[in-house]
């Protein structure tokens, strides 16, 4: 174990380098650098490196007339990113980017190691894409080590090292939620390693800074709805706006049956049951399917779409795709598109808070808490209570009495 957790190595990296009078710095280097210069980063870097990425392979200058041909087709919340990237790369001087070195030996053997082994042996985790957000996780953190002790910091798989990467990620204006996503994984490998202590030769001091990484705390997220919902006229509004059979079924499958977006990229021709009124749902992380009631509206949008030819054949498998090639992303833009035609796009409106709506809204009608719970597939019912508290904050001044 004294291997798996010393990986202090060091790995040639590159560095900005002088030729020929002109500055150099890799694609990484320089987003590195935007993002210390924003104040609150958000997903600008990633949109910047998009931008960045595009031009090299296209062999184009980073300019506003490059700009205008990738931004073809693209939301203004996609350019806005790149439009103050350029700023600030015109105030570094627009050094010449080069492409970054290849990734080897970013995560130590050792660490890799450990982090095969751990998901090897975690029962808990279901499904692939659960194993591949952790395996995501753990390699951010232990990439973060590398980096560190690069840049001549000491750090190490320890307690200390652990609760500054999490204050790290706060200062980059990572999310509280993003950040508790990063630092769930670190703390239960951690309680892994300590359990198998003996078999990976851990020594009684090393267990003992370990066990110390439990007392990090994560950031403080408010007990609330992060995102908004739709009311019942607004969430009737936006069913009418849809003349697309294909969009108004996956809008359907969001806002009245309140399925995650990956959930409707999952769906099979056979899952939908007509006949008995039901719905098989596989979700987020599990491989097997449960139940829900298929509402008539749904039903009926589904139906309109399997009969207007632009879904899967009539002959088609019940395993075979409801939509076909369909992916997360482009829900997320369909509904985006939707919600701003009619003046419903909010700040914290989004394909997911068509969930959150059909959940709410059940609420709102009296259906019992314990069948939300059941029909949105909630594990814990502490989430179903969320609709409960926003219903009761909204209430509380209309249902008050005047006097007691």
């Amino acid at each position: 174990m004294a291997k798996s957790t010393d990986i202090a190595h060091r790995s040639a990296s590159s560095v900005v380098s002088e030729e020929s009078g002109s500055r150099r710095v890799t694609i990484s280097q320089l987003i590195n650098q935007f993002t210390a210069w924003l104040e609150k980063p958000g997903n600008y870097p990633r949109l910047a490196r998009q931008f960045v990425l595009y031009c090299i392979e296209n062999r184009l200058p980073f300019d506003r007339g490059s700009l205008r041909i990738y931004a073809g087709g693209k939301a203004g919340n996609q350019i806005s990113p790149v439009r103050k990237f350029l700023l600030f790369y015109q105030m570094q001087g627009m050094p010449t980017v080069v492409p970054d070195p290849p990734p080897h030996k970013r995560i130590p053997a050792a660490a890799n190691e450990l982090i095969l082994g751990y998901l090897s042996e975690a029962t808990h985790l279901r499904g692939d894409k659960t194993k591949e957000n952790y395996t995501q996780a753990l390699n951010a953190f232990f990439a973060y080590i590398t980096e560190e002790n690069e840049a001549g910091r000491p750090a190490s798989f320890s307690a200390q090292t652990i609760g500054q990467y999490v204050n790290d990620l706060r200062v980059r204006g990572l999310s509280a939620f993003t950040v508790n996503f990063y630092l769930s994984p670190i703390k239960q490998l951690t309680e892994w390693v300590i359990k198998h202590r003996a078999r990976l030769e851990l020594t009684d001091k090393q267990a003992d800074g370990l066990r110390d990484v439990q007392m990090i705390r994560g950031l403080t997220i408010e007990r609330g709805f992060y995102k908004d919902s739709l009311d019942e006229t607004e969430r009737d509004e936006l069913l009418a706006s849809i003349d697309d059979p294909t969009d108004r079924a996956i809008v359907a499958l969001l806002v009245l049956e309140g399925l995650r977006t990956v959930e409707v990229t999952r769906l099979a021709v056979g899952d939908v049951e007509f006949d008995r009124e039901q719905l098989q749902v596989r979700g987020k992380g599990k491989s097997t399917k449960k139940a829900i009631k298929l509402f008539v509206p749904c039903a009926d949008a589904l139906r309109q779409y399997l009969q207007s030819g632009d879904g899967p054949s009539p002959t088609a498998s019940r395993s075979a795709a409801l939509f076909p090639d369909l992916k997360t992303a482009q829900i997320r833009y369909r509904v985006d598109k939707y919600l701003t035609a009619i003046d419903l796009k909010r700040p914290k409106m989004s394909a997911h808070s068509l969930r959150h709506t059909a959940g709410q809204i059940m609420i709102d009608k009296g259906v019992e808490p314990m069948w939300v719970q059941r029909h949105l597939r909630h594990e814990l019912f502490e989430t179903t209570q969320f609709y409960i508290k926003k219903q009761t904050e909204r209430d509380y001044f209309v249902k008050m009495p005047n006097k007691t």
